[in-house]
């Protein structure tokens, strides 16, 4: 059908403006650069860390300012069932884009030559496309079957959920050409949309509807890919191209390549979110919309706020210790991991003492008065938080080692630590639970994360310093895991 095509061509020239192509820093690189790089690990680590975390200063502060404008706004029934609807479009959007974003974190920097970064490129935009795709599906199935939304509010969610796999795949794009500069453009450009769109939204129509801030929170993600798109498109229309969603036999390889390595994590991804998931749909289900608000307001401001100092390290180390492992670093990236946990854990002492004294201002700041009950899960909630972080750097090793079915193993277990407790708990004591049930969980995963590392590999690899982008390992399955090079 001819709307369908154009709907394709109209989304793909989208996806393709957003990926960007030019400026790639990493595509263009010699092994001789790479090397160099490798050599300055120390003021890579910290001007990118540093990058990442001003990246992270306007969102921070922003996604704090947000939850505190936003509850008074609307209210807390409101912001209830924001809160839960967006942790539902938000776990299928990490599920969906998690295979292509971590498989492009992990395998961009293989492809560094002009033609083979092109191939890469249109490789990641149809798998872009084809996981909004099949998240346009399932979501629209989903969402009215668990009874979370029905009727034409499905579009919103479904315009928040393709702007977010876009946005996703985007800022790992320029991650893994350690474009940390570009990054803060767009997490700057985003929060400050996701904070002032809504806003406006509900000032000028004076409703105090949730619905309003999905619309913005939507149009928010969508406003630092308009510029990409807009330069992208008027290249196609220059060249007299249209955008084509057929590969080449080696583009069809590399989009086999990222899926086969993506999948597991995916699938962690969409484990991690369903906690959150979880504990609010549980909270909604036991205690009323108005207890889910103060529960997601509070977790809000202290969990997601608190990647404004964390999550700057995970993101510095993240494709440094990729570049290091395909380039042959292996004693690099090994240690790259152990300083990140080092420093988070070094951060996160102080702040944690304060958070415990200031715990009933930090509630009464959040939701506008005293409240008992959420000033208790103000410590349980920032402990979760900081496991979570650490959790991120201390499977690395899986993730390089291409053992990404034992991360899954692992996170399909907290899961069900937290499905299972919710179901046990959050009747008997609310939410206080579910922020206990945070620490349980995470602190569950971590411990399985050193229980399935395999030491020997890492001993050996590191002894060896092979230049292998990913060395032949058995999988969990037995079979034998080799990435061409």
């Amino acid at each position: 059908m001819p709307e369908i095509k154009n709907m394709k061509a109209l989304f793909g020239t989208l996806v393709d403006g957003a990926l960007g192509r030019n400026g790639d820093r990493v595509s263009g690189k010699s092994d001789g650069d790479v090397q160099g790089a490798a050599a300055n690990f120390g003021g890579a680590l910290v001007q990118d860390a540093f990058n990442y975390f001003l990246s992270k200063i306007v969102p921070g502060l922003m996604g704090f300012l947000s939850v505190l404008v936003f509850v008074r706004m609307v209210g807390v029934e409101q912001y209830g069932r924001y809160a839960v609807v967006f942790a539902f479009v938000m776990s299928w959007a990490s599920g969906l884009a998690g295979w292509l974003s971590q498989g492009i974190l992990r395998f961009q920097s293989r492809w560094r030559e002009p033609g083979e970064a092109a191939d890469f490129l249109r490789s990641a935009t149809l798998g872009t496309v084809l996981s909004a795709a099949i998240g346009a599906f399932a979501v629209g199935i989903a969402l009215p079957a668990f009874g979370v939304q029905n009727g034409w509010p499905l579009l919103i969610s479904l315009g928040l959920l393709g702007a977010l796999i876009v946005y996703t795949v985007a800022i790992a794009r320029f991650q893994a050409s350690l474009r940390s500069a570009k990054v803060l453009q767009f997490e700057a450009v985003r929060s400050v949309g996701c904070f002032v769109i809504p806003a406006t939204l509900l000032w000028v129509t004076g409703s105090r509807d949730y619905r309003l801030l999905l619309l913005g929170i939507a149009l928010g993600y969508s406003l630092p890919l308009l510029g990409p798109v807009f330069s992208r498109t008027r290249q196609h229309v220059d060249a007299g191209n249209g955008w084509r969603p057929n590969l080449s036999y080696g583009q069809r390889q590399i989009l086999g390549e990222l899926w086969r390595f993506g999948w597991p994590v995916a699938l962690w991804m969409l484990c991690q979110q369903s906690m959150v998931v979880s504990d609010r749909y549980f909270v909604q289900r036991f205690s009323g919309f108005s207890e889910v608000g103060v529960y997601s307001s509070m977790y809000d401001v202290i969990v997601r706020s608190f990647s404004l100092l964390f999550m700057p390290i995970t993101l510095a180390v993240h494709p440094l210790v990729m570049n290091h492992w395909n380039a042959g670093n292996h004693k690099h990236a090994l240690h790259a991991i152990r300083s990140g946990v080092k420093y988070q854990v070094l951060m996160f002492i102080p702040i944690g003492i304060c958070l415990a004294v200031l715990a009933p201002w930090v509630s009464r700041l959040v939701l506008g008065k005293a409240n008992a009950g959420a000033s208790g899960i103000v410590l349980p909630l920032a402990v979760g938080g900081f496991l979570w972080q650490v959790c991120l750097l201390s499977h690395k090793p899986l993730e390089i080692l291409c053992k990404t079915r034992r991360m899954l193993a692992g996170i399909l277990v907290a899961l069900a630590i937290n499905v299972a407790g919710n179901r046990l708990f959050v009747p008997r004591y609310g939410y206080r639970a579910s922020a206990f049930l945070t620490v349980a969980s995470s602190a569950g995963y971590l411990l399985l994360v050193f229980v399935l590392t395999s030491t020997e590999v890492l001993r050996r690899a590191t002894e060896t310093e092979q230049a292998a982008v990913c060395p032949s390992v058995q999988s969990d399955s037995g079979e034998v895991l080799r990435v061409s090079s």
